[in-house]
């Protein structure tokens, strides 16, 4: 290829090329001990060789890619990643022991380490998913599946998320059964030398922090690196943790193939320039012991460059293949246009049963008094009275009846099991013995033993990158398991800023992979200062591919909702399952709403026919025509809004819409919503976060184009700001007053113009003035958006 290809930068293997023997005797000594599948997280270094060599990528795609081609058939929507990121499903075949072993390589963001939890999330579930299909109750973690991940030396000393990865390997609800590390180890990282690239003295001392073992051995001897290959799976199996196999070797080129490496090491490139390479020193060592002969050595290079060569010459006609998708993938569809959203509610007598169940415990579990008091008593209460229930018995609800089902549902993150804000308490621990219970993984005292899924709740360590990318990997690998991680705070995702932009807003884009992920982010400003309040919403919404301008005819690729009632996140979660495609879901979630008198919803809301809405009306509107405001709003601010209005003496010429669904845009049922209200000529977009925050940059352009031609949006907000809000709690309670004040500024001036406008057109007429107000009203109204138009009432008869 350097001599085809020589300006292309495939970071090639060469100095390091016996990596391939190591890798590929870890997979055989996997393959002795029972593993039929390899997830294997690659690095840059060597990854086109590898590919090639040993995990059958078609050679002439790959020359394909290389050439400057798409890794996808013409015509597919998929955009396509680097050519150091590829992936295609492999397998590898062992004839002496008649196996087999599949290999699922990982799609890599280019963030150097980001791949290393994805892949523990992928294999841990891949494994649970084979012992489950083979009802094998004697299963231990690790038994069916190897994950195999692939570092440079600098990335694996200098990653924070390589910290975070292995630190979690060994938790409960994190082990994969053991990952086998490989570092390649060239002693140089980009063109910065190693004493400059860490403190310790290897390259691999991060992992003795986590008690991982080291294996270091010298790249330049094949034969060696297949010993450590054997002692390091002996180790996982019998042991099933993580082990280091540190491997020292030497970059032949640069950094890539057009870096000019002596401009930095001069000193360490003429020392690697005199060398012969490692492939040319086994076969010389192979002759000399009578193990090779010479005439078999260069069939054997003459097969391969011959095979090369063909395929060379066929990458520049050959189509590329789209990925094999996995069996469990196949059941579901594409994403690729607008979907009819099914109902999603549940008869209001299983969701009585499974609320009843998602606080029941037995005798052996002593509940502590406080959660017995404020929990378990309010919502039996509630669910006996046929009161509606609040945020967390409508998520109880979700997860239960997915559960019953069929469904898996996992909930991970710090403190999930009581919730940041001691409301959700889906485990109980035992006051007597700490011993956890889950109330919804014993409803199925009358199904068939395995018949329902199973919650799983995952207090996670205190680190977001790795664990959002192991739910990520988790997510990737089963789109039947409800995969959710919840920030303590919304603000504290931004650590997995990474997995964010790498794998969940752009993997479905980049590779076709999707993905049903939820992120779920406490939201709100409510005193908890500038790192406690607010999920970032702008941030995800500029991740978002929703057109600006044009209606839509495919998916954008993230979901974004800030929904107000419980019944809505009701379906909200149980949509991301139901639907027979995956999108991640962005959810900006409640906070003083989980507490809220207000924000509560009836079973009949989540009962047979019901669904998630991604706009909700102003249900105190009696006369549409009424209206000369309208507010436009998302989340919790509605409550504080709808206060103010149920006080305001003209409180009914202003409605307050819900936009419970940002990403895609809802121009459809929002444009429903605004066309009764025929009358108004006032339209505000009221957000509690400051105007470069919030939705409004991205929605505003959206509203315009639904607005009357003669209309403009307003915006009512905190203005510009550097910090998310205030610290000082005063300071944002005085702020918030303002803002829900000038929502309603101006609504009497609103309300005169309407009635003088009326009294003239009645007198321009003849009408009496007691005919009914419609009737006065312009039939049409022009909007902007499709060119289509609001047809009037002409009379309350009509």
């Amino acid at each position: 290829m350097q001599k085809k290809l020589p300006n292309v930068k495939r970071y090639g293997l060469e100095g390091s090329e016996a990596i391939a023997v190591l890798l590929d005797q870890i997979i055989y000594e996997g393959a002795q001990r029972g593993i039929v599948d390899v997830v294997a997280g690659l690095s840059h270094r060597g990854r086109v060789s590898l590919l090639a060599a040993l995990f059958g990528y078609p050679k002439d795609e790959l020359l394909r890619k290389l050439r400057g081609g798409s890794e996808f058939p013409d015509g597919s929507p998929w955009t396509g990643d680097m050519l150091v990121d590829l992936a295609k499903p492999g397998a590898v075949r062992y004839d002496d022991l008649d196996a087999t072993v599949n290999i699922d390589v990982l799609w890599n963001a280019c963030h150097l380490e980001s791949g290393t939890p994805v892949g523990m999330g992928k294999s841990r579930i891949k494994d649970i998913n084979m012992a489950r299909a083979k009802k094998n109750r004697n299963h231990t973690i690790g038994d069916h599946v190897l994950a195999v991940s692939v570092h440079g030396d600098s990335s694996f000393a200098g990653q924070g998320v390589v910290a975070e990865s292995l630190g979690m390997s060994g938790l409960a609800h994190f082990t994969n059964g053991g990952t086998v590390h490989v570092v390649n180890n060239n002693q140089i990282g980009y063109t910065t030398p190693a004493s400059h690239t860490r403190t310790t003295r290897y390259a691999s001392d991060i992992a003795k922090f986590a008690d991982i073992p080291i294996i270091h051995v010298n790249g330049e001897h094949p034969e060696e690196l297949a010993r450590a290959a054997h002692l390091a799976v002996a180790y996982r199996q019998k042991f099933r943790k993580d082990i280091v196999i540190d491997v020292w070797t030497f970059r032949k080129r640069g950094h890539n193939e057009v870096d000019e490496p002596t401009f930095t090491q001069p000193a360490m490139y003429d020392a690697i320039n005199k060398r012969a390479s490692i492939p040319a020193k086994f076969e010389e060592k192979l002759i000399s012991s009578g193990h090779l002969t010479k005439d078999a050595a260069n069939a054997v290079k003459l097969g391969w460059l011959t095979s090369l060569n063909a395929a060379f010459a066929a990458s520049e006609t050959c189509a590329a293949k789209e990925p094999a998708r996995a069996p469990r993938w196949r059941m579901l569809g594409s994403s690729a246009s607008y979907p009819v959203e099914k109902t999603t509610g549940v008869s209001t007598d299983t969701l009585y049963e499974v609320g009843i169940k998602s606080v029941a415990h037995g005798d052996s579990i002593k509940v502590h008094p406080r959660i017995e008091r404020f929990h378990i008593k309010p919502r039996l209460k509630r669910l006996h009275e046929g009161h509606a229930v609040d945020w967390a018995t409508a998520e109880a609800l979700a997860f239960g009846t997915l559960l019953k089902e069929g469904y898996n549902v996992r909930l991970s993150g710090q403190d999930v099991g009581r919730g940041t804000f001691s409301q959700r308490h889906a485990m109980f621990v035992c006051q007597d013995s700490e011993k956890v219970y889950v109330p919804l993984n014993h409803m199925d005292t009358d199904q068939p033993s395995g018949q329902q899924g199973k919650l799983e709740v995952v207090n996670s360590n205190l680190c977001e990158e790795a664990v959002v990318g192991f739910e990520y990997g988790v997510a990737v690998e089963d789109p039947f398991t409800l995969t959710i991680w919840e920030a303590q705070f919304g603000d504290f995702y931004n650590n997995s800023q990474t997995i964010v932009d790498g794998y969940i807003a752009s993997g479905e884009t980049k590779w076709g992979q999707q993905n049903g992920l939820v992120l779920l982010l406490p939201h709100g400003f409510d005193g908890g200062g500038p790192d406690h309040s607010s999920c970032r919403i702008e941030r995800h919404l500029m991740l978002s591919n929703d057109p600006v301008d044009d209606h839509p005819v495919a998916l954008p690729n993230i979901y974004v909702a800030y929904p107000s009632t419980p019944a809505q996140f009701f379906h909200l979660m149980r949509r991301q399952v139901k639907r027979n495609f995956r999108k991640p879901l962005i959810v900006a979630g409640p906070k003083t709403m989980l507490r809220l008198a207000s924000a509560t919803s009836l079973l009949s809301e989540m009962g047979p026919g019901t669904r998630f809405k991604p706009v909700l009306g102003d249900p105190s509107i009696s006369d549409p025509r009424a209206v000369k405001r309208v507010m436009l709003v998302s989340g919790k601010l509605y409550y504080d809004l709808a206060k103010l209005k149920s006080e305001h003496p003209l409180g009914q010429h202003a409605a307050i819409v819900r936009i419970e669904e940002l990403s895609p845009f809802p121009r459809e049922e929002l444009y429903s919503v605004l066309s009764q209200y025929t009358n108004a000529s006032d339209f505000v977009w009221v957000q509690e976060e400051p105007r470069n925050s919030g939705a409004y940059a991205f929605s505003a352009p959206r509203v315009k184009r639904l607005l009357p031609a003669h209309a403009e949006l307003r915006y009512v907000g905190r203005s510009e700001h550097a910090a998310t809000c205030s610290g000082v709690e005063t300071q944002q309670a005085a702020e918030h007053a303002e803002l829900t004040r000038c929502a309603f500024e101006g609504l009497r001036g609103l309300v005169a113009d309407l009635v003088i406008d009326n009294i003239s057109i009645q007198h321009d007429q003849h009408q009496s003035l007691d005919e009914p107000v419609a009737s006065v009203i312009s039939a049409e109204v022009s909007h902007r958006w499709s060119n289509r138009q609001i047809y009037a009432a002409q009379s309350s008869d009509q």
